[in-house]
């Protein structure tokens, strides 16, 4: 009995001293980092991001940055992407990872993008793993509210987890500054505000985004206009190296599609899964492209995001000028149930749950009017990123074609 009593001791004191030296081990690899962003909110992290890190490195920054987004990446102070493998269920733990791999690399400033949901979680991703010199948060909007709701506060209370100490922190134009004002005030963080639209210093023109190759969204631009700024970087330098980086996988992208006589424009925002931006990103699709254009809807369901879709349905039902709405993907039967509920009478819903990618493409293309649009939305992962490869495949060929 004795001898097992002295034997789990020495197995604790083993394990305390080997906490110990992880932990002076993470402390020093942090101390090399003089910038360390950490990046939260509910859309656009993997952007602002991949902003961020481009604005730096114009500088002559050597950055690490990791996304989180539709698919997970490093990309190395070279500019260079490497996928990062898991094994299993992702986990925070990965990011203490990513800064070794960063302090390999020689980085200067790392940008990491926040991968953690519930509130404890997001808490100990800065608290305890990153400790960041400036926090982002982009927006606060409806999404995930199984895990950090049940409503918009609770929302705005687990992103404020990532609000670093003594630090700054920079976010988009909000409604809840009393929350987001009163953790700053007992971080003793400074708090930065800033707009694409309204903001004098960082205002983004619509000339400037029309320059992205891709899909922009004016207040990213501007919150990592902001951060560069903060960081000693000019405006015109860090917007040069933004237009010219490259996107996320999921970034919104708008795919010209010749076909049998159909001009179709597909919008992919299937990465932009709550209701206020995909509400936001179908207005701006009518303002450009309904003039002569017919608009449809592509949604994409997942069974393991059943409260998504029901949110979704529910806000699709009620825009106008929608002629179609087609569900692909698994789960859809969900979707389906609230879409018939709340659809206005005439409604046309088509259910291709069991369709292949060749299938939906001919099925939508036999459904389109001679020039339309299609707005893809609901989840980008598994089929949709399967279909976006596949659309951007079809739009190479033809425009050869053309």
């Amino acid at each position: 009995m004795k001898s097992n009593t002295i034997l789990f001791f020495v197995l604790i004191s083993l394990l305390l001293f080997y906490y110990l030296i992880e932990l002076l081990i993470h402390r020093m690899t942090l101390s090399g980092f003089r910038n360390r962003i950490h990046v939260n909110g509910t859309r656009g992290k993997s952007s602002i991001t991949r902003l961020i890190r481009a604005g730096l490195a114009a500088n002559g920054e050597r950055v690490f940055a990791k996304t989180t987004g539709t698919l997970a990446r490093m990309i190395l102070p070279d500019g260079t992407e490497r996928a990062v493998h898991r094994f299993g269920r992702p986990s925070i733990l990965e990011q203490i990872s990513i800064l070794k791999a960063a302090k390999k690399e020689n980085a200067t400033s790392i940008v990491i993008e926040c991968m953690a949901l519930e509130p404890r979680y997001q808490w100990a991703s800065e608290g305890m793993i990153l400790k960041s010199t400036i926090g982002v948060i982009s927006n606060i909007r409806e999404d995930h509210l199984d895990v950090m709701g049940p409503n918009l506060d609770d929302v705005a209370h687990a992103l404020a987890s990532t609000i670093p100490i003594g630090g700054k922190l920079i976010t988009g134009e909000t409604k809840f500054k009393k929350i987001i004002g009163e953790v700053c005030k007992d971080r003793k963080t400074d708090w930065i505000e800033v707009s694409g639209t309204s903001s004098k210093d960082f205002l983004v023109t619509d000339a400037e985004i029309a320059r992205f190759s891709y899909w922009e969204h004016k207040e990213n631009v501007a919150i990592a206009l902001k951060v560069c700024q903060e960081l000693g970087v000019s405006r015109d330098v860090a917007f040069q190296a933004m237009i010219s980086s490259e996107p996320d996988p999921g970034a919104l992208t708008v795919l010209p599609i010749q076909f049998f006589g159909k001009d179709i424009l597909f919008i992919n925002a299937m990465a932009a899964n709550d209701t206020e931006s995909t509400r936001m990103i179908w207005n701006e699709a009518k303002k450009r492209y309904s003039k002569d254009r017919s608009g449809f809807l592509l949604f994409h369901c997942r069974e393991d995001r059943l409260e998504r879709s029901k949110l979704l349905a529910q806000e699709i039902a009620k825009w106008a000028d929608v002629n179609a709405i087609f569900l692909i993907g698994a789960g859809t039967k969900y979707a389906m149930h609230y879409l018939k509920k709340e659809c206005k009478e005439g409604m046309r819903v088509f259910n291709w749950e069991d369709y292949n990618i060749d299938l939906i493409f001919e099925s939508l293309v036999a459904q389109m009017k001679p020039k339309s649009f299609v707005l893809g939305l609901g989840n980008i992962a598994g089929m949709g990123l399967e279909l976006t490869q596949y659309l951007k495949n079809r739009a190479k060929i033809d425009n050869r074609n053309e």
